[in-house]
């Protein structure tokens, strides 16, 4: 086990923690809602919140290399164990969120790769409901994930460098493809670039308009950027690559940086802004199909290929984009089905759960833990699949929350920060070391999260008023109450022993 964790090489590091931050389709989607005005937003936030944090966060890394728990452990070192609980827990909950909204629509990118077409539009599929049908394919996507999980972090890890290679190559595509458009067609850069500059945010209404309407995207910004977080966790398992993981954040955060520009940038050079708006029967969850669609149609009309070879080619896009979305997906399932809860368990002493849950399989994964999650998930997708419209509803304002719980416990190892490094001396932290320095990273950090979810809740109340923004906070609440009382029962069993032990 040890020789093959030391088989993975840096460049593989790196691609890894690029292509996990890095999502297609949040560049896609940035693209469709903001068009060029993404850029300046995305720039804010990669150099007020990840430029510093992935320092941060390589600096911890480098700090507690052999460290299971991770964020537990920066936060219950250099804060306080509850705090650290609470928070752990918190960013468990988002990402238990999150998966189920990914089983969702894991099987968008296989049935386009299979039949080339989204059949979540179709009613049935060989005489069964659809709903049915992608209700047991997600069943089944549970299983896989489930099956990759326990068979321990050497799998994980192959399903990530995958889908990896094949994001590089999904991202060289387009901003080839835009560049031919542009070199064939120089005479449509200006207006595309112009259109799509002109063009109103996607999240104007009635009541936000101008630079209100493009507030809500501040915190998709902050949030295109995470993923730091979960990669983090899996360093201990990096064998004799520990040591050059720090390294490999913040060279990995430069390829995100790039991928994310890049592919924007490319979009606007090559389509037209207003074609793309017209796009019909589109959703964000499948919303990057029909954008390399009219990718590939808008090359097939400048080469004047034939009916044949524009269905071959549109074909051959959409088909690479399913695959290249379907294996990260599995990929980033498996990572975050297997990291937070093994920092949320490995982290935390027998007081807080049940001690079966501690026990470790021959891959030296919490299997008893996971198996647990996916019956868990399971029923939840089987509740939201086959539910009633209000289970939907909930379902909706759950995801909506991800955002705000996934961004606290960043906020929180942004603040954990000057203690750390006051606590800490070594020659693995010396990227930051003055004072101010210090004080400055920690506070554009933690005021970017904060404008961000400000923000959130500022555009939700203006378009939709006081009870969605009372479902907006009612996620995070709801798990720091659970978080609270479970630490407060581990206080409460410490105390019973201590009290046996004195008698």
């Amino acid at each position: 086990m040890e020789k093959k964790q030391a088989a993975i090489s840096f460049q593989k590091i790196v691609l890894i923690i690029a292509t996990t931050v890095f999502s297609f389709s949040s560049s896609t989607t940035a693209f469709f809602t903001m068009g060029l005005h993404a850029v300046p937003w995305l720039a804010m936030a990669a150099i007020f919140y990840f430029v510093p944090f992935a320092i941060i966060n390589s600096e911890f890394t480098s700090a507690y290399p052999n460290s299971k728990g991770s964020l537990y452990q920066w936060l219950s070192e250099n804060l306080s164990q509850r705090l650290a609980f609470i928070t752990s827990f918190i960013w468990y909950s988002s990402y238990f969120i999150w998966m189920m909204s990914l089983f969702l629509k894991l099987w968008i990118p296989f049935s386009v790769l299979i039949f080339g077409y989204d059949i979540s539009k179709l009613t049935t599929i060989f005489g069964v409901s659809t709903k049915w049908v992608l209700t047991i394919l997600s069943l089944i996507g549970v299983l896989i994930m489930t099956w990759i999980i326990n068979h321990g972090f050497i799998k994980i890890i192959r399903c990530l460098y995958l889908s990896g290679i094949l994001m590089v190559g999904l991202v060289a595509l387009t901003v080839i493809s835009n560049l031919i458009l542009a070199i064939r067609h120089p005479e449509q850069i200006l207006p595309n670039l112009s259109s799509s500059i002109n063009t109103g945010s996607f999240f104007e209404t009635q009541n936000l308009t101008g630079i209100l309407s493009q507030l809500p995207f501040f915190i998709f910004a902050i949030t295109a950027f995470g993923g730091l977080d979960t990669v983090s966790s899996l360093v201990d398992k990096l064998g004799n690559q520990q040591n050059k993981f720090s390294k490999a954040v913040l060279l990995g955060g430069f390829f995100v940086l790039l991928l994310y520009f890049l592919d924007i940038l490319s979009w606007a050079i090559g389509s037209n802004f207003a074609s793309v708006r017209q796009l019909t029967n589109q959703h964000l969850g499948n919303l990057m199909y029909g954008l390399m669609s009219l990718l590939s149609n808008e090359l097939s009309q400048s080469f004047k290929l034939s009916a044949k070879g524009t269905h071959i080619l549109n074909q051959a896009y959409i088909r690479y984009t399913a695959l290249t979305l379907f294996t990260a997906y599995i990929g980033l399932l498996a990572t975050i089905g297997y990291a937070p809860l093994k920092v949320l368990i490995s982290s935390t002493g027998t007081h807080f759960f049940q001690p079966r849950l501690y026990q470790e399989n021959r891959y030296g994964v919490l299997s008893r833990a996971i198996n647990i999650q996916a019956a868990i998930i399971s029923l939840f997708v089987l509740a939201l699949s086959l539910g009633t419209p209000f289970i939907s509803s909930m379902y909706n304002q759950l995801t909506l929350m991800t955002n705000l719980s996934r961004s606290l416990p960043y906020f929180l190892i942004a603040l954990a920060y000057p203690f750390f490094k006051r606590n800490f001396q070594g020659h693995y932290l010396n990227i930051i070391q003055k004072k101010w320095q210090i004080r400055l990273l920690m506070c554009s950090v933690m005021l970017s999260i904060s404008l961000a979810i400000v923000f959130e809740i500022y555009a939700t109340w203006l378009d939709e008023g006081w009870l969605s923004v009372f479902f907006l906070l009612v996620g995070p609440v709801g798990a720091f109450l659970i978080a609270n009382q479970l630490y407060q029962r581990k206080i409460l069993k410490e105390q019973s022993t201590i009290q046996l032990l004195k008698n």
